[in-house]
């Protein structure tokens, strides 16, 4: 019982130190060499270097339609058991957890649709659109490692634990890794999106129920 405070302890700083990084670092986003956008030299600087990259933009643009899709069974997932168990009450309490850390990325990501930071660096058929934090990049950094707890957490089969985690880690490479050479977002946005699904992770982790 103890070790299992220690690691949740671990998980609880991790998470306050990193909603921390990423109030600082959207501060300093927000009001340090501010030109067009902010940081603005370290942004034009790997901008030029990666420019627009379409096919990259559509490859994540698809991966992050297949990552809400397994928000959503998710969602399926707690009705099945609803059903099958007769009451709200009996849906594990981990799934739950899972809902309201999806319903935080939402609530950050509406805030920052509300709270520019930065543009794109291209208008998006002719409209500027918000772009930091990325929200591909949340989405990928919130939710794959999340599917990866729950596929040990409810897994028996360890080989097909392996192989789940292996895809699900190859998946959020590309999801990160491809948007920033999309273009589509500043160096910053992506950077930004990683603090914020990387604190949502750590806060789960923190106050999730293990076996």
């Amino acid at each position: 019982m103890g070790k299992l405070a220690k690691k949740q302890r671990f998980w609880l700083a991790l998470a306050v130190v990193l909603c921390v990084a990423f109030v600082v670092f959207t501060l300093i986003v927000a009001l340090v060499d501010v030109d067009r956008v902010g940081l603005s030299h370290v942004n034009q600087f790997f901008w030029q270097h990666c420019g627009k990259n379409v096919v990259w933009e559509r490859i994540t643009d698809w991966l992050g339609y297949l990552v809400i899709l397994a928000m959503i069974s998710v969602v399926v997932w707690q009705i099945v058991q609803w059903v099958l168990r007769k009451s709200l009450r009996r849906i594990d309490s981990n799934l739950l957890l899972l809902d309201l850390m999806f319903g935080c990325l939402v609530v950050i990501y509406l805030f920052f649709e509300i709270v520019v930071i930065n543009y794109r660096p291209e208008l998006e058929h002719g409209v500027a659109k918000a772009s930091y934090p990325s929200s591909h990049t949340m989405l990928f950094m919130t939710v794959l490692p999340l599917l990866v707890w729950q596929v040990w957490h409810y897994v028996k089969n360890k080989p097909l634990c392996v192989v789940l985690t292996g895809v699900l880690s190859i998946l959020l490479v590309i999801g990160v890794v491809g948007r920033l050479l999309s273009g589509v977002h500043w160096f910053t946005d992506i950077v930004a999106g990683i603090m914020v699904g990387g604190c949502l992770d750590s806060w789960y982790l923190a106050l999730a129920k293990r076996k």
